[in-house]
């Protein structure tokens, strides 16, 4: 019996360079389709820590309430006040709410009070993550 022996190649391909190919181009396509969510946060907040799991960025209306107590609907400054006044006047229904750490919870309650007699119902409140 007569064994074959196998010729040997002047190369060494082992067909590794199609799968780098591959990666790759998965790697560019995902670079290229991923969305890169922006950052709604102002730079100054600082956001109490807790465990937050998914927050979806749509087009929502964004109030921002900061350390010194100014308050802000999509980045334009109001009195407590006037929520109501600026509810009504941008059709609002959806709401991120982001507060300042500093400030008191009765505070902050003041700000939910208007949004609740505006009937504003959808209401999420942005913290940071906690890290541990």
């Amino acid at each position: 019996m007569k064994l074959k022996i196998k010729e040997r190649r002047d190369y060494e391909d082992d067909g590794l360079l199609p799968l780098v190919n591959i990666i790759f181009l998965l790697l560019i396509f995902f670079m290229i389709v991923g969305v890169i969510e922006k950052n709604i946060v102002r730079d100054n907040m600082q956001l109490p820590k807790v465990e937050l799991d998914k927050f979806e960025n749509k087009d929502i209306t964004k109030i921002f309430f900061d350390a010194d107590k100014n308050i802000f609907i999509n980045d334009e400054i109001t009195d407590i006040n006037n929520i109501g006044d600026r509810i009504k006047a941008l059709k609002v229904k959806d709401v991120v709410f982001v507060a300042d750490k500093s400030l008191l919870i009765s505070e902050i309650n003041n700000v939910l009070l208007e949004l609740k007699k505006n009937k504003i119902n959808n209401i999420k409140l942005l913290s940071s993550l906690n890290a541990n």
